[in-house]
């Protein structure tokens, strides 16, 4: 074996000394490096902040003048039809290559806000105070597609729409996000487009660390505000339409929003909306396709969704780092998923008149948004609601002048009487802290819901025979203090689509009892519980009421239920739960009768949502009691394209006239409902009471969003 010299051995040992000592400069460089990069992307993060920070004090400064200008604008109002919105039109129109003047807008200005509002305010007006409300649980999340209307509520007031209605009057289009709607033909037919010109200085907000968990790092594309575009519309559409979202609230919206063929994004500030046709014959005969009856109004109400948040993970990078197809979002399955279980789902993004302000386990909390485009959108300086646990938490903190307003419980009116009358509050009057009382007919009903997966509430008859048991009458006179009237079905009772000529089920025991027999239901054995043969087995008539147990009204009335059906023979088991098992349940299907109430939507009334049998078996579907019935869906698929008002009103009429003979609900009642509010708290009024300031408003109830506090 050869020996190799010692120099070479030396050579060798320091030449990998040499190599070493390089590659650990080369790495520590490296390191430096990367430092240096993320300092110039943070140093480039804070000045896109500090710009952001700048344009918000432009913004503010704006928002004083605008409501300078707003104050003018009933000289403006009365030059003629060129409103607020046109002014607009025409100084943008020549960078908006996009907006004609050929094509009319879709959304017309409101007087109640241009001319009477500014002047109810006076000159000298600024938003002030803070709202103080109450709300009964706390919500598990604050997903974007929550179907729980208080986080709705709370969603929309933090958001934009492309339209609002003009202030109290239904089916009306007023500017909102979108400064024009237009109504263009696709070229070559007759088949109307809605193309959306968007405002662009509209911003989503910052997100805030301390909204979030402490070892949740963010990265900084968080920090800073984002214009909203057409982009985030678009993205809105697709991720109601992604199968794989499952949150109430979308599958909720499918049902409106899946006749939209595409929504194409011409640039950042205009998308263009086009819906599936179905084939009518026309004047000639010949087949003539239409888009549905609410396509414009669904147009309007299209709401934009937080790109810049919901599309990544919480280090900034994109949950699909390929999304360059247009159906990305729609389709995906990767971000479908994990859309439902997002990072950001307990907090509201924010681009509307109010900005989220953080959620705590006791409240939630709001703020006004400085930078809003309109500065009459919300007249306080922030807002809290406060979770309870119960009706009577809220009343207490009410009459402890801690909260501002209160939609008192009926059981509730007695101590009202009695509070008016005690020391506490007379030294409340005597600060100007008085009790005012506003009644009117609430937009929602109450119901007995009997699920039709279950054999006991397969027929038609046992559930009219079960409507037949229950003394809707004796509920509102004794559980409601008379603050509730009868209803035969799904409508709301003063709009047309209500048929008055169909009278409510009597309470009818023997008629009941003889119904439930025709079906086969009497007690075989002597136990005192009715029973039936049911598929070679005798089942007897035992099931439960799922309702929410921390509300003392729905707890008196649905132990009356139990104590009524038992005088048939039939247990009626009492299943009281909390929001978060109520709405599992509801969800699930997995129920035998269920008690809850809907808030009704405002016309032109959809019952799709609720009674269409395509959702009969769907989880999370709002059809949660299965019901199908062919004739009922030929009645809601001709009026998704009946454009005249005469016919349209005969349909519904059908279609309560098939309610009231299918009884998928006991409908209960409509309540009647008076909402106390200190005396301090201005603008409460009902619009439809006030046609010397809002002439034709058809509205039935008081606006919160013009509610300011007096100071």
């Amino acid at each position: 074996m050869n020996k190799e010299p010692l120099g070479l051995y030396i050579f060798r040992f320091v030449l990998g000394l040499g190599l070493f000592a390089f590659m650990c400069m080369l790495y520590w460089s490296s390191v430096l490096i990367e430092e240096e990069v993320k300092f110039v992307i943070s140093e480039i993060a804070q000045l896109k902040n500090d710009v952001f920070n700048l344009r918000s004090d432009i913004n503010n400064v704006k928002s004083d003048l605008l409501l300078e200008i707003a104050k003018q604008q009933q000289t403006w109002h009365q030059e003629g039809p060129q409103t607020s919105s046109h002014v607009v039109h025409r100084k943008t129109s020549s960078n908006r290559p996009h907006l004609h003047d050929q094509y009319p807008n879709l959304l017309q200005d409101d007087p109640f806000y241009t001319v009477t509002l500014p002047k109810m305010l006076g000159e000298n007006f600024k938003p002030k105070g803070v709202f103080h409300g109450a709300t009964l649980g706390k919500p598990k999340d604050l997903h974007p597609f929550s179907n729980w209307y208080p986080v709705t509520s709370w969603i929309s007031q933090c958001n934009v729409a492309v339209a609002t209605s003009l202030f109290g009057k239904y089916e009306t289009y007023s500017p909102d996000m979108a400064l024009k709607m237009e109504e263009r033909k696709i070229e070559g037919t007759d088949i109307p487009e809605y193309w959306v010109h968007l405002r662009d200085n509209v911003f989503w907000q910052p997100l805030r660390k301390d909204f979030f968990s402490e070892d949740l790092n963010l990265a900084p594309h968080f920090f800073h505000k984002h214009q909203v575009t057409a982009h985030d519309f678009k993205f809105y559409f697709d991720a109601l339409m992604n199968p794989y979202v499952q949150e109430d609230g979308a599958i909720a919206l499918r049902t409106y929003l899946n006749d939209i063929k595409e929504i194409e994004v011409i640039d950042n500030l205009t998308f263009v909306v086009r819906w599936k046709t179905e084939n009518f014959p026309g004047l000639d005969g010949k087949p003539t396709p239409k888009i549905k009856y609410i396509a414009k109004l669904w147009t309007a109400a299209l709401r934009p969704l937080a790109s810049f948040v919901y599309q990544y993970f919480p280090d900034g990078k994109k949950i699909i780092e390929d999304d360059s197809d247009s159906s990305t979002y729609r389709t995906n399955s990767l971000w479908g998923q994990n859309f439902s279980l997002h990072w950001a789902k307990n907090i509201i993004v924010s681009c509307g008149p109010w900005i989220f302000d953080g959620m705590s386990d006791r409240q939630i909390k709001f703020k006004r948004n400085p930078d809003y485009y309109f500065p009459y959108a919300t007249l306080v300086q922030a807002m809290e609601v406060q979770f309870k646990e119960s009706p009577d938490n809220i009343w207490q903190d009410f009459k402890a002048n801690k909260l501002d307003s209160y939609n008192i419980q009926p059981s509730q009116l007695s101590e009202l009487a009695t509070f008016l009358k005690s020391p506490e509050y007379q030294e409340q009057e005597k600060k100007q802290d008085a009790i005012k009382r506003l009644d009117y007919l609430m937009r929602s009903y109450t119901y007995l819901g009997w699920n039709q997966a279950k054999p006991y509430f397969k027929s038609k008859k046992v559930r009219q025979a079960l409507t037949m048991a229950i003394d809707r009458r004796r509920i509102i006179k004794e559980y409601l203090n008379g603050m509730g009237i009868e209803i035969n079905g799904s409508f709301f009772r003063y709009s047309p689509a209500y048929d008055e000529s169909l009278s409510p089920w009597p309470f009818d025991l023997d008629r009941s009892r003889h119904l439930l027999e025709e079906e086969g239901w009497y007690d075989s054995d002597g136990d005192g519980i009715i029973d039936k043969e049911i598929n070679g087995k005798r089942v007897p008539f035992r099931f439960s009421l799922t309702y929410y147990v921390k509300n003392p009204v729905t707890k008196s009335i649905c132990e009356y239920v139990s104590t009524a059906l038992k005088e048939l023979g039939i247990a009626c088991n009492l299943n009281g739960v909390d929001v978060a098992d109520l709405s599992a349940a509801f969800d699930d299907k997995s129920f035998d009768a269920i008690y809850l109430a809907w808030m009704l939507g405002t016309p032109p009334e959809d019952p799709k949502q609720i009674f269409y049998s395509e959702g009969a078996k769907a989880k999370g579907s709002s059809n949660s009691v299965g019901f199908a019935n062919a004739e009922a869906d030929k009645i809601i698929d001709q009026l998704q394209y009946e454009y005249d008002p005469k016919k349209r009103i005969e349909l519904y009429h059908r279609f309560d006239a098939i309610l009231h003979e299918e009884q998928p609900y006991t409908f209960l009642y409509t309540p009647k409902t008076t909402m106390l509010y200190r005396e301090y708290l201005q603008n409460v009024f009902i619009p439809a009471d006030r046609q010397d300031l809002v002439p034709g408003a058809n509205v039935e109830e008081p606006v919160p969003s013009i509610f300011w506090i007096k100071q």
